[in-house]
């Protein structure tokens, strides 16, 4: 779980990122937890079908086709998030859905009483969650 709070680390940058371009709607709607059940819904909504559909599409072209809110789409298909990857074929989709799961307790204001806090224990209950998150991290799968 180091890879996930660590300061300099990949997740903690993605997450100051968004939080840097997130829209004034999102920081005021539902008490802030706004964000939190977007990445859920956008998270659990992949669906790997539509996703093989654009694997050939350029990576924030993919993500505004599968719904991303633009800034996210920018966030995410910057090179200094998943690195010099053009095309969103070559962001496996299980990284993607990892990593919006992964962010939200990093974006959330008070994950006590966030509408998403169940995905999110869900989520970071999985056994084999700790080398999944170290393989997106360094960029080795």
């Amino acid at each position: 779980m180091t890879y996930v709070f660590d300061q300099d680390g990949f997740y903690v940058r993605v997450a100051d990122r968004t939080l840097d371009n997130l829209p004034w709607l999102y920081k005021t709607r539902r008490k802030g937890h706004f964000l939190c059940l977007r990445l859920t819904e956008l998270a659990t909504g992949l669906d790997p079908g539509t996703y093989a559909k654009l694997t050939q599409t350029p990576i924030r072209d993919g993500l505004l086709r599968l719904r991303f809110p633009r800034f996210l789409a920018d966030v995410l298909s910057s090179t200094a998030v998943f690195g010099v990857k053009q095309i969103l074929g070559a962001l496996p989709y299980g990284h993607l859905s990892t990593t919006l799961k992964v962010m939200i307790p990093l974006v959330c204001p008070d994950l006590a009483v966030c509408p998403a806090r169940a995905e999110v224990l869900k989520t970071y209950g999985s056994p084999a969650l700790a080398d999944k998150l170290k393989t997106i991290a360094t960029g080795t799968g």
